[in-house]
């Protein structure tokens, strides 16, 4: 607790004034005069003011925010962040890539901005390397490849003795990058703490009061960022009924906020002409952020996404709110159609999925297929929920398909509630190793994930390779349609290739069935057809403490 300042002389003098007043019947004191009614008044004012300057709050200063997003070789690689040639912090590397922190309240120069690699040597694990892969600067993004960034140190034309504006991202000599970050290091308010991200059933209508465009909207229609660079789009409601409402290919930093998008695609007899609404092809440093897409596309429609993001390079999504995208998908197709976010491509690299709110989104609300060796791919503290437990139109909530990270870079998805699937057969809330003949699924960790009715299945490990899936709580209780079965499965599928590397641990289920078998309950399905290093342990399959209650865990 914080200690509250000494009020010190102003204090005392007011008390003694408060006491020589006269007091009526009632309580009220009355001062003598109106001398003293004005210097109690100008004393008090001292007081409040001395009060609130040591408070932690006033005495917050403004700051420049910055975030190095690097790698190294072997991990023990030391990268020096300088502002006007002053080392103000080392990072360490880690052999994966990651976010590292520095904030300072004085202003950095623009072009006083440099990451320097101090330690190069040959040593037993390997060469020593630095990628830098970008630098935020208050929230500003640049890239160490851009043609304004001046390397030393990387190897370009058989040396990297040479300083330049190579374009590239690695270090493999010591050297430095220097950056020109113009007006962006100029000290900003500290930013208000995220609001914890809520956790209460959806509304029956409305966008919960804080997605998309909400006062002085204009009204547009199509947005073509073809090939557009440096573009910002909010407080609009966009509509095409006859074609797609965004394109972007081959466009680079391009922000869409506070926007509405509804009634794209979908000409008045039902039909759609254009299956992807929002269209991410081949483009690099995308944001679409605090926005709401409620696009209401017929049911007999198929292979319809609503954002589709392929070969994307740093694209975030957070704080959107998607609702109602059409559910139907033919059953002829594997890889599972009518998506409200569809990811693909091999080069998709920094891609952020964080803390949206998805409500009926479609057969699947995110989609992750036939993209190999994807780095940087996160899908974090986002809501995903059907209607009710026994009429929604989920096939899988999350699935990955034919997809892998990487061993240095595994794909994360943490810190997710999901609730209400079903009435699929075969539906799962996340599905893991889904994936015909040799393209397979790998490399994923599912860590801390809620999941409430998921319909036919909670969590399924159907295959695959070098799997992390901890401390998830996974709790069925009142979908007990036909199209329930188990809360957790461990199993080879036949189609799928092989299920080895996996490592189980730290999950709670209590998972109710529509069979009568124990109880009718059925927490966990292993016929043990995954054998080959899957690692099974600490789990508590049957947790009678569970309970829907698990939904509102901070």
């Amino acid at each position: 607790m914080r200690e509250i300042p000494a009020l010190g002389a102003h204090y005392w003098l007011s008390l003694q004034f408060f006491r020589r007043g006269r007091v009526h019947r009632n309580g009220i004191s009355l001062f003598m005069n109106s001398r003293w009614r004005t210097f109690i008044v100008a004393s008090l004012a001292a007081l409040l003011a001395s009060t609130l300057a040591a408070s932690p709050v006033a005495a917050q200063q403004r700051s420049v925010d910055i975030a190095v997003f690097a790698k190294g070789g072997t991990g023990a690689e030391q990268l020096e962040l300088r502002i006007d040639g002053r080392t103000v912090t080392t990072f360490t590397m880690t052999t994966a890539l990651r976010e590292y922190n520095y904030s300072t309240s004085k202003s950095v120069g623009a072009n006083s901005l440099a990451l320097h690699f101090v330690n190069d040597a040959s040593v037993a694990k390997g060469d020593r390397n630095v990628t830098i892969d970008r630098v935020h600067v208050n929230n500003e993004q640049f890239q160490t490849e851009a043609p304004s960034v001046e390397l030393l140190g990387a190897w370009h034309n058989g040396s990297c003795k040479r300083a330049g504006k190579h374009q590239l991202e690695t270090l493999t000599c010591n050297g430095y990058a220097k950056f020109s970050i113009g007006s962006a290091g100029t000290p900003r308010a500290p930013q208000p703490p995220a609001p914890r991200h809520p956790k209460a059933a959806f509304p029956k209508a409305g966008n919960n009061g804080n997605h998309g465009c909400v006062s002085n909207c204009r009204v547009v229609g199509f947005q073509d960022f073809d090939g557009q660079k440096n573009a910002i789009l909010e407080n609009v409601i966009i509509t095409n009924p006859t074609g797609p409402c965004i394109s972007m290919r081959q466009a680079e930093n391009i922000t869409i906020r506070n926007v509405t998008l509804r009634n794209c695609g979908t000409r008045p007899d039902g039909s759609i002409p254009q299956r992807k609404i929002v269209n991410i092809v081949s483009s690099k440093n995308i944001v679409i952020a605090h926005s709401l897409f409620a696009n209401n596309a017929p049911a007999s429609e198929s292979n319809y996404d609503l954002i589709n993001i392929r070969n994307g390079v740093n694209v975030k999504l957070y704080n959107n709110e998607i609702r109602n995208v059409t559910s139907n998908a033919p059953p002829a197709r594997d890889d599972g159609g009518n998506r409200a976010i569809l990811v693909s491509g091999n080069l998709t690299k920094n891609l952020i999925i964080d803390r949206n709110d998805f409500y009926s989104p479609g057969r699947n609300a995110i989609q992750i297929s036939r993209a190999r060796r994807v780095e940087g791919v996160r899908i974090t503290r986002n809501r995903i929920e059907g209607r009710k437990a026994w009429d929604s139109d989920f096939e899988d909530m999350i699935n990955f398909f034919s997809t892998t990270g990487t061993a240095a870079s595994p794909i994360v998805v943490r810190g997710n509630y999901l609730r209400n699937g079903g009435p699929s057969p075969s539906g799962t809330a996340i599905i893991l190793g889904d994936g015909r003949n040799k393209l397979g699924t790998g490399y994923i960790n599912v860590v801390r994930n809620v999941i409430v009715d998921p319909g036919h299945v909670g969590i399924n490990v159907a295959g695959g390779h070098n799997f992390v899936v901890k401390n998830n709580i996974i709790y069925g209780g009142a979908d007990v349609g036909r199209w329930t079965a188990t809360g957790f499965t461990i199993n080879h599928y036949r189609y799928t290739p092989a299920c080895r590397d996996h490592k189980i641990f730290g999950n709670r289920v209590y998972f109710k069935n529509q069979y009568p078998q124990h109880d009718g309950t059925n927490h966990v399905w292993n016929p043990m057809t995954c054998t080959n290093n899957v690692r099974v342990h600490s789990n508590t399959f049957g947790d009678p403490s569970l309970s829907y209650r698990v939904w509102n865990l901070k």
